[in-house]
């Protein structure tokens, strides 16, 4: 009862802070001059969530790089493996992305077979494009000589002190310009 009434407070915990995180976007938006920005940009931002990922913009990032942009490989940072499958599975249904003859589309995580994990280090055959997606962990811990293109999905997971529970957790926030600055 009492690890019940800890989890509860823990969660209002972190709905009080979502809230303030979105409050405080609310009342930026609120205030913000779009003037100048076409239609589609002001009603993206009114259509922005900070506790989400956006998979459509990385998608349309994606999508520009493969068609206009030199070869190379791509590097996608992502928070952890649950947003690494959903990304990677919302990529496989679009026409041109999910397109094997033209991407190869590859996931990075520990979690993952060795034979999967060796496809990263590969040069695919010419013509495709390769797209890894991974968490921060690939920026220091290995090296993908192809590499090209890196996007960044803004968020990371950090260490956090539950102090209700008496234990770290990994929670995803937003990164520090310096730390976007270092990819």
């Amino acid at each position: 009862q009492e690890k019940s009434w800890k989890m509860q407070k823990q969660a209002q915990s972190f709905k009080k802070r979502k809230s303030q995180i979105a409050s405080a976007v609310e009342d930026a938006l609120e205030v913000a001059d779009f003037k100048g920005y076409s239609l589609r940009t002001k009603e993206s931002m009114s259509c922005w969530n900070p506790d989400s990922i956006g998979f459509n913009l990385i998608e349309h990032v994606l999508c520009h790089i493969v068609k206009n942009e030199r070869p190379g490989a791509v590097l996608v940072f992502m928070t952890g493996w649950d947003d690494i499958h959903s990304l990677k599975d919302h990529l496989h249904a679009h026409p041109l992305l999910g397109d094997q003859s033209r991407v190869l589309l590859l996931a990075c995580h520990g979690s993952m077979s060795s034979t999967e994990q060796k496809l990263i280090f590969e040069n695919p055959e010419g013509g495709v494009r390769k797209i890894v997606l991974a968490t921060n962990m690939a920026e220091t811990s290995i090296t993908i000589n192809d590499v090209v293109f890196v996007v960044d999905c803004g968020k990371a997971k950090e260490t956090s002190y539950d102090a209700l529970n008496n234990t770290p957790c990994l929670l995803p926030s937003w990164i520090s310009k310096a730390a976007a600055r270092q990819v």
